[in-house]
């Protein structure tokens, strides 16, 4: 009996022996794991600006700069048509791009092969809309079968495009580019806006203005497609896909142009603030600012104004938004995300006030009006800006692109409605409706400011909670 209780206490020994020599292998196995992933991240977060960083920065410019071509295209052709159901259509169709493409990339397509399928889209699009402009006398349907076309690439690509930024981009330029790379979407508008302005007023032909814009477009995915042919895939939506040897490859490509990185920023940890709280507070002043510049900038222009008038309108608008752009780089870690946000919406709402007086005494001086809407859509252009920065932050990097799309959901459909409804009011009414929208974003950026955190170089990972999640899907 004591043999046979030796024997198994012997035994037992060995088996503990050989499961806590397993559990320490485990034990380092994991750890290495962590401290491979943690430098991965460092690499990315770190790094000098180098030649994938450039080819990333001219890549995604050329996207947004279409997206703003080809939604100007469509707005500068309602003329042709006058009918409110255009511009409602117009307006809805986005969705699509915004939640089927951002879903594709997110689950199995990634960043890179997604832009492939979006730039097919706006060049088939872009193509139709010449020939159609130039042969076809300006069929409504098909016009609007080329521009469905067209703004579901360009919109299906934008939050994977915030998405790839916020990703790849190192923390010294992060916000930074997730401001100065859309805001290409605005120089496009102008440029857009400029030409139409130029041919109607040497021609004062609508087909020559549109097959013009067409040409812009169509030339713009052309290159494109050259420079995207090698963009980078995202390495934290690699990692996050269990995609691990090919991350090693994208990142030792990020190395062998980078010897160096900058040394390691200092951040603070952020407040723990719920994803629904985070997706209402992005609901919110997307709602502000999507419907204040749509109807601000577009809208009204068709509604109230004709001919030349009406492309000045959106000009002035962008060009105010293209310069806000510039300057929201500049200001935007300096002042931290929270303060820029409330100096975005807050600096909105009171410049809607002059436009209130406007449209009260001084009507008739539509100079003047062109003065007040550049200085309003500048605002617009910072509360976009704060958009695109809190946007990709603040969502998961498995689920970012469509999280992005999702956000935009009821800010699409309450501007579709919005053009609707807007139809029947006067411009007074008009303009106090952009007033509320403006206080909402104001509200809603004030509560931010006390429940929630800047953004500013803190590692995305740090942000979002995943690190102990990424380690344990990718392991």
């Amino acid at each position: 009996m004591i043999y046979i209780c030796v024997r198994g206490f012997i035994y037992l020994c060995v088996q503990y022996k050989k499961v806590y020599k397993k559990y320490l292998l485990l034990l380092l196995v994991v750890k290495n794991w962590v401290k491979w992933l943690s430098d991965l991240i460092k690499t990315i977060d770190n790094m000098k600006w180098n030649r994938t960083i450039s080819l990333a920065f001219i890549s995604l410019a050329i996207g947004f700069f279409m997206w703003g071509v080809i939604s100007t295209i469509g707005i500068l052709t309602y003329p042709a048509y006058h009918n409110i159901y255009y511009l409602i259509y117009i307006s809805a169709i986005p969705l699509i791009g915004d939640l089927f493409l951002s879903k594709l990339s997110d689950i199995s397509l990634g960043r890179k092969a997604t832009f492939f399928i979006t730039m097919f889209l706006y060049s088939l699009g872009s193509i139709i809309f010449i020939v159609n402009s130039a042969f076809l006398h300006e069929n409504i349907y098909i016009t609007l079968f080329a521009y469905t076309i067209a703004i579901i690439g360009v919109e299906g690509e934008v939050p994977v495009a915030l998405s790839l930024i916020a990703e790849l981009f190192p923390l010294k330029y992060r916000e930074k580019m997730l401001i100065i790379l859309p805001n290409f979407d605005n120089i496009g508008a102008v440029i857009a806006s400029l030409i139409a302005f130029l041919t109607y007023y040497l021609s004062s032909s609508f087909k020559i203005q549109e097959v013009s814009m067409g040409i812009v477009a169509l030339i713009g995915a052309i290159i494109a497609i050259i420079v995207r042919l090698k963009l980078p895939e995202s390495i934290r939506w690699l990692v996050a896909k269990g995609n691990i040897n090919k991350a090693k490859n994208e990142i030792n490509k990020i190395k062998s142009e980078s010897a160096h990185t900058e040394s390691e920023q200092t951040y603070s940890f952020p407040k723990k603030v719920g994803l629904g709280y985070r997706y209402t507070f992005l609901v919110l002043i997307g709602l502000s600012q999507y419907l204040t510049y749509g109807l601000m900038a577009y809208v009204i222009a068709d509604y109230y104004f004709s001919g030349l008038s009406l492309v000045l309108v959106v000009f002035y608008a962008n060009l105010g938004a293209s310069i806000a752009g510039l300057i929201a780089t500049l200001i935007v870690d300096k002042l931290g995300s929270r303060r820029f946000a409330l100096l975005s919406y807050f600096g909105g709402f009171l410049t809607m006030i002059p436009i209130f007086l406007y449209v009260i005494m001084f009507n008739k001086y539509v100079s003047l009006f062109y003065v007040l809407l550049f200085l309003n859509m500048m605002f617009s252009e910072l509360g976009w800006a704060v958009r695109t920065v809190y946007e990709p932050i603040l969502m998961p990097t498995a689920t970012r692109a469509f999280m992005i799309g999702l956000v935009r959901l009821p800010i699409i459909v309450s501007y579709t409605i919005s053009i609707y409804l807007t139809s029947s009011f006067n411009e007074l009414n008009f303009v106090i409706y952009n007033m509320i929208l403006w206080g909402v974003g104001a509200l809603s950026s004030e509560i931010w400011y006390i429940k929630g955190f800047d953004t500013n170089k803190i590692p995305l990972e740090k942000i979002t909670g995943e690190e102990k999640v990424l380690i344990k899907e990718t392991y």
